[in-house]
């Protein structure tokens, strides 16, 4: 189509979209009902535990969750619910004696107290290394309880020994001198003999393993009284920190060494091989003066006579 000048006029389209925002693909409606679900499933959570226990358990649960609860209001836990925080554990291996119906310091206990404390003393496998109940007045609350006889008669006998043995050392004119070099203690362990090294009178040559003849005499007189005493023997030798020379026993093998011989000796001098517990050798890895590692008390032989717990 022309218009008067002759020319075509100039056509016009226009497009029209309608815009849908998000349509179909949209997701936050998906968020939505997650977060709908989420609740309805701890809603219904809650409503089963409220249903499936009891109050005392649910008193229970809620305080598990609430460290901050004040403890005198606080319930005495049941047995199958957590407590709301650990009981203290004591870390003192001392054990302590208990009287039924008080606790350790002999205040009487009241109410749940009193049934926590049945039920530990009616359970064998719990505390029985830490809690002696007394059935009657032998000894206060808190303190030790009494040994057995044979155990406090074991003990007295290695006390005795100890006095025997020192007494045996300063009286007798060949082994007075080294009276300084021995040391003779009693603990829970059992007996120790430990016999130090001196300038002036050494018990081994340096650098040999075969004792010298005072050490012989002094270690003939001690077998005696270790044969008499029950119990293990462990015989272990030290040295001092000199170090290795090139053609020279090592510090390991000349203490394995020297505990050895002094095995032999004190098994020719009586003492039944059976109860040898242990030889051993440790160089110089314990040393008695550890400011002054090449002092001559480093070099000992140490002899502990015991208990035999397999009796």
């Amino acid at each position: 189509m022309s218009n008067q000048n002759g020319k075509e006029a100039r056509k016009i389209i226009i497009k029209r979209f309608d815009v849908v925002a998000g349509g179909h693909h949209g997701g936050a409606w998906k968020i939505a009902y997650a977060d709908f679900v989420t609740a309805m499933m701890a809603f219904f959570l809650v409503m089963w535990l409220i249903n499936a226990t009891t109050e005392e358990q649910r008193k229970g649960i809620a305080n598990f969750f609430n460290p901050m609860a004040i403890w005198k209001d606080m319930p005495p836990p049941v047995d199958n619910v957590l407590p709301a925080a650990p009981e203290p554990v004591s870390l003192e291996t001392k054990a302590v004696a208990l009287t039924p119906g008080k606790d350790q310091y002999g205040k009487p206990l009241q109410g749940a107290a009193t049934a926590r404390q049945g039920r530990e003393q009616n359970a064998s496998s719990v505390h029985t290394a830490q809690i002696v109940v007394l059935h009657d007045s032998q000894i206060q609350p808190g303190e030790p309880p009494v040994a057995p006889p044979a155990l406090k008669a074991e003990q007295e006998a290695r006390a005795d020994a100890a006095k025997k043995i020192q007494a045996l050392i300063s009286n007798t004119p060949a082994l007075a001198d080294m009276r300084s070099q021995v040391s003779v203690t009693v603990g829970d362990d059992g007996l120790h003999i430990q016999i130090v090294d001196s300038d002036h009178q050494p018990m081994f040559a340096m650098g040999q393993s075969s004792p010298d003849p005072h050490a012989v005499k002094l270690l003939r007189a001690i077998v005696p009284y270790l044969e008499k005493l029950p119990g293990k023997l462990s015989i272990a030798g030290y040295t001092d920190a000199t170090p290795y020379r090139l053609g020279q026993l090592s510090n390991w093998s000349l203490s394995s060494s020297r505990a050895v011989a002094v095995r032999d000796l004190v098994v020719q001098s009586g003492f039944p091989d059976g109860r040898l517990k242990s030889v051993s050798g440790y160089a110089d890895r314990n040393l008695l003066d550890a400011i002054h590692p090449l002092s001559p008390s480093n070099r000992r032989i140490v002899l502990m006579l015991s208990p035999d717990i397999s009796q």
